[in-house]
């Protein structure tokens, strides 16, 4: 492809412009970190903002491919997730004016909601993502939808109403879910008397000067120059899912930099419906929840940070904020970059915060840098086997002398012995330590610990072969053997092989998901779960015996 305009567009404020000469380092070093990227392909745009100043605003590469459109700081992006600190302050405006109230049930705002015996729904909870209700895009794939059907906000809010359970009792977890945000746009509604879109755009958008950013409430809405989203496949890029569900935020790089100035201020200034956004939730327990309204709680080089990003298909979106320096950063990316948000960014601000605030030195770095010894081959054996870790499982060989670790789905990596229990993995970038505890191996990762187990291998298919179904969803599959080995298959979806889970009995995993087997008293199998952290348990019950009439696919097989 031949390209017609500038592969790196780098445009200061006029306020800046006079010290161009000293921003050439910083933008040079900006590059640095995001080297790689050719000009005529996807691109990213990335702002920082220094003491209420936009200091630089960069971009490069193209918005769209097809087109050869430049990516600049006024391409409208579909920013997903990054736009929940928008609803977040939403809700928290309405209560500062008396309209809503955290403690309200949802159902005072959405009635056809179900009374749920679990116990009600708080706004509080949505806002915190501890109410235990779903998050609707793993709900609408379980019942049969692909990720390229087009999803609705209509689409996902009957996804909610016809769930007749929750995925925990409110207030005892964290999971993220998107239908929370969903439903707290409904309530803004309600008491905003506006529909969300329209609220969100006359007291948010317009008082502050964001006037390229808008809520879209129809995924088929034409917007002029918009960034396309693209990702890497065999042939190079390719296009990637552009709808979104629900109602989604449009914005641009320009845009967002007057939001992390406003937000800077409000935050300094001691603005309450500011603060109230910083907030951590909190369990019934006590424990701590780092989500506040819309926004993440957390910390890097010993700083308070507050941020968010974004996700969907190929669009990545970051807004990260260090309050006690005043300074964020903004960035954008169509390429399906995943290394955008949790590694380039944190260095994009690392360029402005000294050695005082370099990380700690701790544990894991002394044991990286420790020299390498060469354990009893005897006691590498005894620490070899399958360790349920989470929802996951942690598989340990011993190959030529070396413990190699293995996460679920992922490929064998090597580890450097630093003691005989302590060992660092450098493609994970953390150690692995083992202790023992009544005579058994317990494995640390990530300060989580993981117990040894006894590998999962099934006896009688047949047990598992059936027709499921979940009424609420109105959906069916049916699972069935073929050669041996499992199949699961749904009208949509096609069929796909349930490979059995290492760590955990009558589970399986296959590219629908992970299927937990149930039985009941008799130990007789009578429905599987879909399980995942923002799906909770999702039941679907085993029908009484029928012959089935479908056939498998060779093809797809």
């Amino acid at each position: 492809m031949r390209a017609t305009h500038p592969i790196f567009l780098s445009l200061l404020l006029a306020a800046t412009r006079a010290d161009a000469a000293q921003d050439v380092p910083l933008a040079e070093r900006v590059d640095s970190i995001f080297a790689g990227m050719p000009g005529d392909a996807p691109g990213y745009a990335i702002a920082i903002i220094k003491d209420g100043k936009v200091v630089l605003e960069k971009s490069h590469g193209l918005a769209s491919v097809e087109y050869g459109s430049p990516f600049t700081p006024t391409t409208p992006f579909n920013t997903a997730s990054l736009s929940k600190q928008f609803t977040g302050l939403a809700v928290s405006m309405l209560i500062e004016q008396g309209k809503i109230a955290l403690d309200d049930d949802v159902r005072n705002y959405v009635p056809e909601l179900p009374e749920y015996d679990e116990g009600p729904v708080s706004v509080r909870q949505l806002l915190h993502h501890t109410s235990g209700i779903r998050d609707c895009y793993a709900v609408l794939v379980a019942a049969g939808w692909r990720w390229d059907d087009a999803f609705s906000g209509e689409d996902c809010m009957r996804t909610a109403i016809a769930q007749k359970d929750l995925a925990f009792k409110p207030g005892t977890r964290y999971a993220y879910s998107n239908t929370e945000y969903l439903l707290l746009q409904e309530i803004v509604a309600k008491a905003g008397g506006k529909s969300f879109p329209e609220w969100s755009t006359e007291n948010i958008f317009h008082p502050i000067g964001m006037d390229s950013t808008w809520f879209v409430d129809d995924y088929s809405s034409i917007v002029k120059n918009a960034a396309m989203p693209y990702s890497r496949g065999e042939q190079g890029f390719r296009r990637d899912l552009q709808q979104d569900s629900g109602v989604y935020l449009l914005s641009t790089l320009r845009d967002l930099g007057r939001w992390a100035v406003h937000f800077d201020r409000k935050l300094a200034a001691r603005d309450p419906t500011y603060l109230r956004m910083v907030e951590p939730g909190a369990l019934a327990d006590g424990e701590e929840v780092p989500y506040g309204f819309g926004l993440m709680l957390g910390e890097d080089r010993g700083l308070d940070i507050v941020f968010h990003t974004g996700a969907w298909g190929g669009y990545r979106a970051n807004i990260r904020h260090y309050p006690a320096r005043h300074l964020s950063i903004v960035a954008l990316n169509n390429a399906g970059d995943n290394d955008m948000n949790p590694r380039k960014v944190p260095q994009v601000a690392a360029l402005f915060l000294d050695e005082a605030n370099a990380p700690a030195r701790g544990k894991a770095d002394a044991l990286r840098e420790a020299p390498t010894v060469r354990p009893d081959p005897a006691r590498l054996r005894d620490l070899a086997g399958v360790y349920r870790w989470k929802d996951d499982a942690i598989t340990i060989t011993l190959e030529e002398g070396r413990l190699m670790a293995q996460y679920l789905g992922e490929e064998k990596v090597s580890t450097e012995a630093k003691s005989d229990m302590e060992f660092w993995v450098s493609a994970y970038r953390a150690p692995i330590s083992f202790s023992a505890r009544q005579g058994k191996p317990v494995l640390l990762f990530r300060s989580t610990e993981g117990q040894r187990v006894e590998p999962f291998a099934p006896g009688d298919l047949d047990a598992y072969a059936g027709v499921y179904a979940n009424d609420d969803l109105a959906t069916l599959y049916n699972v069935d053997i073929e050669d041996g080995r499992l199949y699961i298959h749904h009208f949509r979806r096609g069929d796909a092989e349930l490979a059995p889970h290492p760590a955990h009995i009558d589970r399986f995993m296959g590219d629908m998901g992970t299927v937990q087997f149930v039985r009941n008293s008799s130990g007789r199998i009578d429905g599987f779960d879909f399980v995942g952290e923002n799906l909770g348990k999702l039941r679907f019950a085993r029908k009484p015996s029928t012959p089935s009439s479908r056939r498998p696919v060779p093809q797809s097989r």
